[in-house]
């Protein structure tokens, strides 16, 4: 019953992570250092050290990217949902075949 259950809560986790990047594609948004960024804004690039590289992204750079990443949101979110729709069919087949052997 637990293993069910945890199945199911992936598939709710996979369909989650699919709606999230459906509005991500249909209206991304981005931020620069905690702070939204808007049309005409750009944003100095940082490395993880926090050196400045001296390379800027404008907001339109940034959304072109978030657009770009989008479709692989839903993908991993669709797969997971297939993935757990799988796995818990065959634990019910499997299931149900032990039980009619008892």
């Amino acid at each position: 019953m637990i293993k069910r259950v945890g199945l199911w809560a992936f598939v709710v986790a996979g369909l989650a992570v699919a709606a999230w990047g459906v509005v991500s594609w249909a209206a991304p948004s981005t931020s620069c250092r905690g702070i939204e960024m808007g049309p005409g804004d750009v944003c100095e690039y940082s490395s993880l050290t926090n050196e400045r590289g001296g390379k800027v992204q404008r907001y339109e750079d940034r959304i072109a990217v978030a657009r770009q990443q989008a479709p692989f949101a839903v993908a991993a979110g669709l797969g997971m949902v297939a993935f757990g729709v799988v796995v818990a069919r065959q634990q019910r087949v499997t299931d149900a075949a032990t039980s009619d052997r008892r």
